[in-house]
């Protein structure tokens, strides 16, 4: 029999239709194979709701809190009040607590797994003290809000540093008190660690993101239910649109970029692709040749659509799935260094990594006029992705975290 384990996460792992979603699902996937799974997390996208049968088939018994209701400025202006992060605000659930106490105490969990830190409280008792606690933090969340702090306005800089501040004191009583903290990338493994205590760092490991290459497979069954409604040739930018980070990845792109790019490429069409855009976002489609598409069904017809991807972000935290995805799928992807940070790359790809509007729209014209060099790089960039970021080998370190017995 497989020993049972308690995962956490902030947000359900199904669909696996965006970046964190799509890594806890395959933690999901990965840990399954390996234990009984006892599943306690949230449902913030009404969305959602259709899947709860597909997590089903990977654990012994979840426990899903909806919270499509609940808004983070409610929770923020509580978090105000008794000075904790707004993140632990917006997730607290005295109904999560108790599933979480009682499923520890009738099946005898000594294995908890923790996505995302604000999840971190469900298990920071005295009494766990004894099991083996793993947060994956994925990056160093405080650090993404001190540069948050760095390119807000001044009314906002308070509230940001605020909570640069709150979690990075949590983030640090984690370390302090679990067995292990994992971070998607050596670089923000080594930020952690430079600023932490040194008698941790061996504490603080690395857990990297992976790609299914055989669904993000460019001879791969596409659901077309969505697809580009543009015939011609086209570019696309896929990720959560609400997120802020890739807002302004996208914003920046067509206010700099794009019109040096649409001027002399008029043909051309950029699809901005994900769900939830916000109304800056959407207001790019006011923008000649700029298409936001919303939610979709499947990415990769819009991805396969297009002669190369862009990733232009400028604050980021970890891996860019968008870009695993990319390459997988044999697209050249145009990146800031942003972007690409914590990812390998082949040597026809690393000259794609530009952060200067000009050189980054010339790059972009020299490319799509160019099918033999597209075509090139694309399958570099597949055969790159199949030997280096498939998900086995991305969670392996796993088998450093839980007892080598458990894990075969």
């Amino acid at each position: 029999m497989k020993p049972p384990l308690l995962f956490l996460c902030h947000r359900m792992p199904y669909p696996p239709n965006k970046g964190d979603k799509i890594t806890t699902f395959n933690l999901m996937k990965y840990l399954s194979e390996r234990f009984e799974l006892y599943l306690g997390s949230f449902i913030d996208d009404e969305f959602d709701n259709q899947y709860v049968n597909d997590i089903k088939a990977y654990c012994k018994d979840v426990k899903f809190i909806d919270i499509t209701q609940r808004r983070h400025v409610a929770s923020g202006i509580k978090s105000l009040f008794i000075r904790e992060p707004v993140s632990t605000v917006h997730y607290r659930s005295n109904e999560l607590q108790r599933w979480v106490h009682d499923t520890i105490e009738k099946y005898n969990i000594n294995y908890l797994f923790v996505y995302s830190s604000g999840m971190s409280q469900f298990v920071d008792f005295p009494e766990y003290t004894s099991k083996k606690r793993v947060l994956d933090m994925a990056d160093v969340d405080s650090d993404k809000w001190r540069q948050y702090c760095e390119n807000k306005p001044f009314y906002s800089k308070v509230i940001y540093a605020r909570e640069y501040k709150l979690l990075k004191a949590l983030e640090q009583r984690v370390l302090r008190d679990f067995d292990a903290v994992t971070l998607i990338t050596d670089e923000e493994r080594d930020l952690f660690r430079s600023i932490s205590p040194k008698v941790f760092s061996e504490k603080i490991i690395t857990l990297s993101n992976g790609v299914d290459t055989d669904y993000f497979d460019p001879s791969a069954s596409f659901d077309y239910t969505d697809r580009p409604a543009v015939d011609g040739p086209s570019i696309c930018f896929t990720g959560a649109m609400d997120y802020w980070a890739n807002e302004d990845a996208v914003v920046w792109f067509c206010e700099k970029v794009w019109p040096q790019i649409k001027e002399k490429c008029p043909e051309l069409t950029f699809y901005i692709v994900g769900g939830k855009p916000s109304e800056k976002v959407k207001k790019l489609s006011l923008n000649s040749g700029v298409v936001v598409t919303g939610r979709v069904v499947d990415v990769r017809p819009f991805v396969m659509h297009s002669a190369l991807a862009i990733a232009t972000l400028r604050i980021a935290r970890g891996v860019q799935n968008k870009v695993l995805e990319a390459m997988s799928m044999a697209k050249p992807v145009v990146m800031t260094s942003m972007a690409q940070e914590g990812i390998g790359l082949p040597l026809s790809q690393q000259p794609l990594v530009l952060d200067n509007e000009e050189k980054m729209a010339s790059c972009i014209l020299n490319l799509i006029n160019n099918s033999e060099q597209l075509q090139t790089i694309g399958n570099q960039n597949r055969d790159w992705i199949i030997k280096r970021y498939s998900w086995n080998g991305a969670l392996s370190p796993l088998d450093q975290l839980y007892p080598r017995e458990i894990l075969k």
